[in-house]
């Protein structure tokens, strides 16, 4: 009872309550920090003035002081939070409509079921880790990860491997799906929300973020089939030898219980996958890739588009081609169109009743209600630190820019890396602790390659990705519940798990974080 008591005293409270103890603090900051403004030189360069503001005429009053915020602030803070990052917010609600669609359909369960069905081995790891992944890059697959296992982990213990293969082929590809988040919202979008320039999106740093994918795929891949391998020659090589009592889930009936995959479940899978190629190929700078007659690949991707309105004005209208937001300019309004469609489509492929669609539509919505809150606490942090132009965030630019005055990128990469792995320690999300963080770190992002060939942009998107490999280095190894349940599930003891998800998730950090520091000599950025 003793233990029991002390564990509940040492828990740290819900990640939301986190959040706001943080909004608090910055609140009680802003009666010591003084304000500091940003100004642009003759050269274009961006120049801290510590302990100033602007005056009414545009001239620069030092020694400005501290501009105090109260209790009102305090709680106004995440309503203004709130609305300022209503895309963010609608593109996590309309997401999770999608996906409460699509689930109800039985489509993903049936798709994943075929493909079990039909391959084995090598190839069947490969391309299940590769479904697995797109499913964390894109949205951030986690807690829905389990319900998988019962089919997976049996299939690969019948196909001569062991429970862990399994095991990490469901959470190594995810998890190398969550370290990149090419285009996942909730990380990366979250990240790029908190930090609030208005000049970066999704798209922005996408070609790095791609290749992080790419290469951390090939390489975590390549460790679970020699894993795998090793294993299926030699159980005695599995981290799971002589251990009793583990569950590999095979009943004999695994196959029989598996949805049937019919042409409306094909259907809608391919909406799906069609609505995944939409989306990142709105967010790829089409215009920074130049062609030879001069033009750039903008105007060949959306040729079709501008075609219509030049020829055949009214269906352009009729269709919305002259409000369309051409590839390559994307944002999180676009990204909640496709999902807002795709809803429709399977919801009609499937010729589900109005009233089902609604309850699942409100239901997934429901299911990330809280983290459209921990977004708007987030943005009220933002809120509460001032502008990008004035505020006493500027302070601790200035400050922690005095500190690293002359830090290489490769340095700035693995301490962002390093201050990630830390932070992925507290039970935060990613969508909380980019709220928490990047506020800050932006903007010391923003100071620091201002005046650099890499740029603002790019020197933040660097810390967005140093981010998202940082905190989910733990995917596979922080007793999270998703993975907990999956132990608890096949009897696998969590300390023997460890001896080969510390080993991958180590290497997949040393990958992404030499893939981040070569990007910008490579014109990744």
């Amino acid at each position: 009872m003793s233990e029991k008591k002390k564990k509940k005293q040492l828990s740290l409270p819900p990640a939301l309550i986190i959040l706001f103890i943080v909004l608090a603090f910055i609140v009680v900051l802003t009666w010591f920090v003084p304000v500091s403004t940003v100004t642009v030189n003759d050269a274009g360069e961006q120049v801290v003035h510590y302990n100033t503001m602007t005056g009414e005429n545009g001239e620069l009053i030092k020694n400005a002081g501290t501009q105090p915020a109260g209790i009102w602030d305090l709680f106004l803070a995440p309503i203004k939070g709130f609305q300022s990052g209503a895309d963010v917010n609608f593109s996590i609600l309309i997401s999770g409509a999608f996906l409460a669609i699509i689930n109800a359909t039985g489509a993903i369960d049936a798709g994943i079921g075929a493909l079990l069905k039909k391959l084995s081995g090598k190839k069947l790891i490969a391309i299940l880790m590769f479904i697995f992944a797109m499913m964390g890059t894109v949205y951030g697959s986690c807690e829905e990860l389990p319900a998988y296992a019962l089919v997976l982990i049996p299939l690969c213990v019948t196909a001569g491997y062991d429970v862990v293969t399994g095991i990490m082929v469901l959470f190594g590809g995810a998890a190398i799906g969550n370290m990149a988040s090419v285009v996942n919202p909730y990380a990366t979008g979250a990240a790029v929300a908190a930090i609030g320039n208005s000049d970066l999106s999704l798209g922005t740093g996408i070609v790095m973020r791609m290749v992080l994918f790419i290469v951390m795929y090939i390489v975590g891949t390549l460790m679970v089939i020699r894993y795998a391998e090793t294993v299926k020659k030699n159980k005695e090589r599995s981290v799971i030898a002589g251990c009793t009592g583990i569950k590999d889930l095979r009943s004999g009936k695994e196959e029989s219980g598996a949805l049937p995959l019919n042409k409306r479940r094909v259907i809608s899978l391919i909406i799906f996958g069609l609505m995944v190629l939409i989306i990142v190929l709105g967010y790829i700078p089409w215009s920074s890739i130049q062609l030879s007659d001069g033009k750039t690949m903008y105007d060949v991707v959306n040729y079709p588009a501008m075609w219509m309105m030049d020829h055949v004005p009214a269906l352009g209208n009729f269709l919305g081609a002259d409000k369309f937001t051409y590839l390559g300019d994307w944002y999180f309004d676009e990204f909640s169109i496709v999902f807002l469609i795709g809803s429709v489509l399977v919801a009609l492929v499937n010729r589900m009743t109005l009233k089902d669609f609604v309850d699942n539509f409100i239901q997934g919505c429901c299911d990330l209600c809280s983290l459209t809150i921990i977004v708007a606490v987030s943005r009220g942090v933002s809120e509460i630190m001032g502008s990008s132009t004035e505020s006493m965030g500027i302070t601790f630019v200035y400050w922690i820019q005095s500190a690293l005055q002359d830090v290489p990128v490769w340095a700035f990469i693995v301490a962002a890396v390093i201050a990630y792995i830390l932070v992925g320690l507290l039970p935060l999300g990613t969508s909380s602790a980019s709220g928490i963080t990047m506020p800050v770190l932006g903007a010391v992002a923003m100071a620091l390659f201002a005046g650099s060939s890499i740029g603002t942009e790019a020197g933040q998107m660097l810390l967005v990705s140093a981010f998202t490999v940082g905190f989910n280095f733990w995917f596979v190894v922080y007793p999270n519940a998703p993975l907990m349940g999956t132990l608890e599930l096949t009897n696998v003891p969590y300390e023997r798990f460890l001896k080969l998800s510390i080993k991958f998730s180590t290497v997949l950090l040393l990958v992404g974080t030499v893939v981040m520091i070569v990007s910008p000599y490579l014109g990744l950025v």
